[in-house]
C-alpha cells in the first residue's frame, strides 16, 4: 500500500508553483514602417503559471513576467484569499483522474481549459536538475478556450481548440514563500 502511494501520479500543492516557459522566434515583417534593424531577431517569451490548492482550486496566470516577479504576486493573492484580484492572476478549479489533470480558469474575456498529463519523474524528460521527489513535471496535451465556459466536445459553437506544440512541460518551481 505504501509503494502505491509513493508511485501514484499526483500534483504538488503548496511550496511552489508550476511554470511553463514558451519561446518563439517570430519572423519580422518588412515594410516601409518597420523600425527594426536588418539582422535583428524578434523572440517572444511568455510564461504560464499554475498554483494548486488541496481543495480543487487553482491560481492561473499568463504573462511575460519572469517567475521571480510573479512569485510575490501569487503570495499576495494567497494572503488576500480566494477571489482576490490581480492584474494577471485569476482563480480557477482543477480535477485529476489517474495521471490526467484538467484545469479551468475564468478570465475577463473568456474561459480557458488545459488538459495535462502528470509525468512520474524528470528522468522521463531526460533531465535531472536535482529536484527531489516525483511528479514535478506535467506535459501540456490540450488547450481550449470558450466564451460561454462550456468545454464539452459535442457543443462546439464557441469552443476553440488551440494547436499545442510538442514537448511543452510545466515544471515545478520550489519557493518557500508559497
Amino acid at each position: 500500500y505504501r509503494r502505491m502511494l509513493e508511485l501514484r501520479p499526483r500534483i504538488r500543492v503548496g511550496g511552489g508553483l508550476y511554470v511553463l516557459q514558451y519561446k518563439e522566434v517570430k519572423k519580422i515583417q518588412r515594410d516601409m514602417w518597420t523600425d527594426i534593424p536588418v539582422g535583428a531577431v524578434l523572440e517572444s517569451i511568455y510564461y504560464r503559471y499554475l498554483y494548486f490548492f488541496e481543495d480543487g482550486r487553482v491560481m492561473y496566470a499568463l504573462t511575460h513576467a519572469h517567475p521571480m516577479e510573479m512569485i510575490p504576486r501569487f503570495h499576495n493573492m494567497i494572503l488576500r484569499g480566494y477571489g482576490s484580484k490581480d492584474k494577471w492572476g485569476v482563480w480557477g478549479k482543477y480535477q485529476i483522474k489517474k495521471d490526467i489533470v484538467r484545469v479551468w480558469a475564468t478570465q475577463q474575456w473568456h474561459d480557458v481549459c488545459f488538459q495535462m498529463r502528470v509525468l512520474p519523474s524528470n528522468k522521463v524528460l531526460n533531465y535531472d536538475n536535482g529536484d527531489r521527489g516525483v511528479c514535478t513535471s506535467m506535459q501540456l496535451d490540450k488547450h481550449m478556450s470558450s466564451a460561454s465556459g462550456n468545454f464539452e466536445e459535442d457543443n462546439r459553437y464557441d469552443l476553440v481548440t488551440y494547436e499545442v506544440p510538442p514537448h511543452l512541460y510545466f515544471r515545478f518551481l520550489r519557493d518557500r514563500r508559497l
